[in-house]
């Protein structure tokens, strides 16, 4: 079975997004796709990882990487939620998940920063900002 990845919510400036995986399946949540809404340009995008969620398996993992570093390796089931920060760690590279050893569901919750157009950072009454 290949990795199934689903959006959740996406907005000017928040992606969430949902992979299931299980043994050696891999899903890549890229920052030029997969977090752009049809409506926006972009260029050079950085997000930063503000929040996840995760369960697998009694065997398996789950390995997060950007850019070729191991960003983080979770197993169990468990919530990271940056409360007044996010992970910036290698953020202008795509989120690689991997599925290791069994099965297992992941939530990935990004704030996209910056390289998605002019309407990215749009206040309620409609003034860029």
């Amino acid at each position: 079975m290949a990795a199934v990845t689903t959006v959740l919510k996406l907005t000017q400036v928040q992606g969430v997004v949902k992979v299931h995986g299980e043994n050696s399946d891999s899903a890549t949540i890229a920052l030029a796709t997969t977090l752009k809404k049809a409506s926006e340009t972009q260029s050079s995008p950085v997000a930063n990882i503000k929040r996840i969620f995760w369960s697998t398996d009694k065997n398996a993992d789950i390995t997060i990487t950007r850019d070729s570093v191991v960003i983080w390796d979770l197993f169990g089931t468990g919530e990271l939620d940056f409360h007044g920060f996010s992970d910036t760690e290698q953020n202008d590279a795509d989120i690689v998940i991997d599925f290791n050893n069994g099965h297992g569901t992941i939530i990935v919750e990004v704030a996209k920063v910056s390289g998605y157009g002019s309407q990215q950072h749009q206040g309620a009454d409609g003034d860029l900002g």
